[in-house]
């Protein structure tokens, strides 16, 4: 009896753990809040704001695919949600992500990221896709690369609530003896927003707030020359 307590409190621990592990993260930025689960963001680690509270990025720390032969590729996504404070609307956003490679002999890398914007109230969509603009095939020594693009607000509405979905892989191949290595070093998207302008009324609108204060003014003239019955002639 004691042993079956026990795997059930264990079994109760690691639901709670597998919980708390899924529990949503969200970080207050200007003018909007990002979400995501802590479960799924896999090799990209915590998310972070810029020091301007308009880029969440993340630091990926074991992001990366190495070949010393063969070919070999590792994919990660990132799913977040953006959601826009109100009085102000959705304009765009930059995507920018960068790393190192490493080539020894006739290794070869290589880097590719999808990113899937989506109207959360419309299902309206758009998407960005990027490879790097030259080949990455500098050998001998560790050498940047980075992708960046922009996403536009054309599309999409004016989204109150914003779902990116990012899938990114990383691809490393090598003959024998040589080595192919690469990995993935940030990840940023700097959401860009304008302040909406104040509602401006409807003509009718417009007709119903003069006849209203019509109205007023000419009860508050009646009130004025009212006389009491006491003091007439």
């Amino acid at each position: 009896m004691l042993s079956l307590r026990k795997v059930l409190l264990s079994l109760s621990l690691l639901a709670l753990a597998h919980a708390s592990l899924a529990a949503p993260i969200t970080l207050d930025a200007d003018r909007f809040t990002v979400t995501y689960d802590a479960d799924q963001t896999g090799l990209y680690g915590q998310g972070f704001l810029s020091g301007s509270l308009d880029t969440v990025y993340f630091q990926p720390s074991a992001f990366a695919a190495l070949s010393g032969g063969g070919q070999t590729s590792t994919p990660a996504t990132l799913q977040l949600s953006f959601t826009i404070d109100p009085g102000y609307a959705f304009a765009g956003f930059t995507f920018t992500e960068r790393g190192d490679y490493f080539l020894f002999g006739q290794g070869a890398v290589n880097v590719a990221a999808s990113v899937l914007a989506a109207n959360a109230d419309t299902a309206a969509s758009a998407a960005l896709s990027l490879t790097p603009g030259m080949p990455l095939d500098q050998t001998g020594s560790s050498t940047a690369w980075e992708l960046a693009g922009n996403l536009a607000s054309q599309g999409l509405g004016m989204p109150q609530t914003l779902l990116v979905t990012l899938d990114n892989e990383l691809f490393a191949s090598a003959a024998a003896g040589s080595l192919g290595f690469i990995k993935n070093t940030y990840v940023g998207f700097r959401l860009l927003t304008v302040a909406q302008p104040a509602a401006v009324p409807e003509p009718s609108g417009w007709a119903l707030l003069l006849a209203g204060m019509l109205a007023a003014l000419l009860v508050g003239r009646r009130r004025v020359v009212r006389v009491p019955s006491g003091m007439r002639g």
